[in-house]
């Protein structure tokens, strides 16, 4: 069970409970994630103790590999700094787990001694110009235990450590990360020397079928503990210097923010539960702990763990589901506009937009919701300087793309664009008979077609129709003389639209290929995506209407567990295929909900006047939030509950199961609950 409290200051914390739980392989433990730019911490909610020569010392579990203490990331590399912080007062033999309270940077982890005293200590993180700072807070004198792995996080070697005190400061350097750690606010230190091999039950979100019942791959490894520090102030922090790393922090007036967001849900949406109103709190204040260093700004990098840099294309996707929240209720229309800028000079600089922006290959997707997210923020701060930069990166692009060199991976072809079939977000090769092929291709092509072939892939043209349109219509508002390209570019692809993807009863073809013809006709999210980008061109209000029982197909239903108790929709497949258990990369974008894709799915039914609906989706997501996985934040994407569950528990077993990254940006959409409840 988990509770939520909204303090006088307005930090948002949630109360956790210790018990772990067995459904789906512990698919639905609870995670404690507490970050801030640059570092974050995370064990699970459920109390692990360990058995040293000092006596019982304690920590959360760590049930994922990425789990523990990461820094970065620096020059995009990830580091993974500490297996976690162990613990125990000084003056207890035995202490049992109570509950776990959180916070978006700081958590405390409560319990109670043999004398019925409790023992709370916080831990915290924090992120500075120059240095990464991880904090312990206790009650009483303590001993902390910390548990190294100093490595690159993607790395799997075993590090060998120098440590050595100086002027009062422990120094650990390690030969597998060119970063060191500092720690101080100890008293004594006793040479412990301790190697675990410890189990992580969920590995990195993966699974397998194991005589019928679907388990999680689990991960070991051995982590080390040279060292137990004994601190009478109760007080550890560890340092990570970082001297090369600048950036201008933007979280002011969050607590004012929230305060007022407060407000105006009760005023706005006075039936709403103050459990409702404190989980959307909740979500908002979450969105805030995604950031990053980026050029000369920040940006929301892609997740949690192995996500934790910045991905192009998710960052677009989140900044165009949050725009408004960042906007109207954090007031930071000036460091978006910077952001999108900086994201149109490096798009201008590098012929297109890259996994990692600018590195990493070309991708499809990332330019077109480029346009939308330029042309929707000029909406908000009327930035004439934003319909001046994306006109002009457009105007290049269209004349890239007719070139023999392309845009961003791109060519124009019969009036569409085409690329890539694994350029776009479905972006997995897997092999087949030595074949790397795109999971996205039906597997009836094979043969038929080269996986090296050029398709047209239907978000990636629908979004570019949606951003010129946009771009268009604002021009000519303001007055703003354009050339007559940008006209040409948008009737080529209308045109290329309307002969290759419109149907008139149904849901657009995925994937084309214009040279042979084939359409790949399955069911999907994407279907979604494109006649919702492209309301206002194509799909009248009546064919949608037509169109939405087919989308009906896709709609996948949960059981509300903690902010009520009915079924309603949670989210919809990705593509409508066999329905089989998530496992690994086959099942990656097939029968699984991916929650970045809910927010188009919501702006139709609001098109349709489905509000009832759409309270039941904003409900069921932020419950979802709250009651399993890291708590605040939303996964990566859903396994539906298919298969031999090892160990169900209750009627939620049969609920959609949280599988691979448990905090996902572009999953974390705050701006649908800002529009349905506090009328934005």
């Amino acid at each position: 069970m988990v509770k939520i409290n909204v303090t006088n200051n307005y930090d948002i914390c949630c109360e956790i409970d210790v018990a772990e739980d067995p459904d789906w392989d512990y698919a639905r433990n609870k995670q404690v994630l507490i970050r801030d730019y640059l570092i974050e911490y995370s064990t699970s909610s459920f109390n692990a103790p360990i058995l040293t020569s000092l006596g019982a010392m304690h920590g959360g579990n760590r049930d994922f590999s990425w789990q523990g203490l990461l820094v970065g990331p620096i020059n995009n590399v990830l580091y993974r700094v500490l297996d976690a912080l162990y613990y125990r007062a000084l003056n207890a033999e035995c202490l049992k787990p109570v509950s776990v309270i959180s916070r978006r940077d700081s958590v405390d982890y409560i319990y109670v001694d043999e004398n019925c005293e409790n023992y709370i200590i916080t831990i915290s993180v924090n992120a500075g110009n120059k240095e990464v700072v991880f904090s312990a807070h206790a009650q009483r004198p303590s001993i902390f235990l910390p548990i190294l792995d100093v490595r690159n996080a993607e790395s799997s070697i075993q590090p060998r450590y120098t440590i050595y005190e100086k002027s009062g400061v422990l120094i650990v350097e390690s030969n597998a990360a060119p970063i060191k750690l500092e720690i101080k606010g100890f008293d004594d230190i006793r040479k412990i020397d301790l190697t675990l091999e410890w189990i992580y039950k969920l590995g990195d979100g993966w699974r397998r079928i194991e005589n019928g019942r679907v388990l999680f791959v689990k991960h070991a490894k051995k982590v080390h503990a040279p060292v137990a520090l004994i601190s009478t102030r109760g007080t550890l922090e560890i340092k990570v210097p970082l001297p090369g790393i600048k950036f201008r922090d933007i979280k002011y007036g969050v607590r004012d923010s929230l305060r007022k967001l407060h407000s105006i849900l009760k005023s706005v949406s006075p039936k709403l539960s103050p459990q409702i109103i404190d989980a959307i709190l909740l979500r908002v204040d979450r969105l805030i702990s995604f950031g990053a260093p980026f050029g000369p700004t920040l940006a929301p990098e892609a997740g949690s763990m192995w996500f934790k840099r910045v991905w192009t294309r998710d960052l677009l996707e989140g900044l165009r589901w949050n725009m408004l929240t960042y906007i109207e209720i954090f007031g930071f229309s000036k460091w978006l506009t910077d952001l999108v800028r900086y994201l149109m000079l490096v798009t201008y600089r590098n012929n297109g937009l890259r996994v990692f922006v600018d590195c990493g290959d070309y991708i499809s997707d990332a330019f077109p919701q480029l346009i939308n997210v330029a042309t929707m923020l000029y909406e908000r701060t009327r930035e004439n300087i934003l319909l001046r930069e994306i006109m002009k990166i457009t105007l290049e692009a269209y004349r890239q793309l007719r070139s023999s060199g392309g845009f961003s991976g791109c060519h124009l072809y019969e009036g569409l664009i085409v690329c890539k079939a694994n350029s776009s977000w479905l972006d997995v090769l897997y092999s087949i008979n030595s074949l790397m092929w795109p999971t996205r291709l039906p597997l009836n092509w094979i043969g038929k077609i080269s996986p090296e072939d050029r398709f047209a892939l239907l978000e990636v043209n629908s979004l570019f129709i949606e951003g010129l349109g946009r771009l268009i219509r604002l021009l000519e508002s303001v007055g703003e003389k354009f050339p007559k390209e940008l006209h040409e570019f948008r009737s080529e692809l209308l045109c290329g639209y309307k002969r290759w993807f419109l149907r008139d009863d149904a849901l657009p073809p995925i994937t084309v290929d214009p040279v042979s013809g084939l359409k790949d006709y399955t069911g999907s999210s994407l279907g979604v995506v494109s006649i919702t980008s492209l309301k206002e061109t194509f799909y009248d209000k009546k064919r949608l209407a037509v169109i939405w029982s087919h989308v009906e197909r896709l709609l996948v239903i949960r059981k509300i567990v903690n902010l009520g108790n009915k079924y309603e929709i949670f989210g919809m497949l990705v593509r409508d295929l066999e329905r089989k258990p998530y496992l690994g990369d086959l099942e990656y974008h097939g029968a699984v909900v991916w929650p970045r894709d809910t927010p188009y799915l919501i702006d139709l039914m609001r098109e349709l006047g489905m509000r009832k609906e759409i309270y039941g989706i904003l409900i069921n997501n932020l419950d979802q939030m709250i009651s399993e996985g890291a708590i605040g934040y939303e996964n990566e994407l859903f396994s539906l509950p298919i298969g031999q569950n090892p160990s169900p528990i209750k009627e939620y077993s049969f609920n959609p199961v949280p599988v691979k990254n448990y905090a996902q940006y572009w999953s974390h959409w705050c701006d649908p609950y800002i529009k349905y409840f506090a009328n934005f």
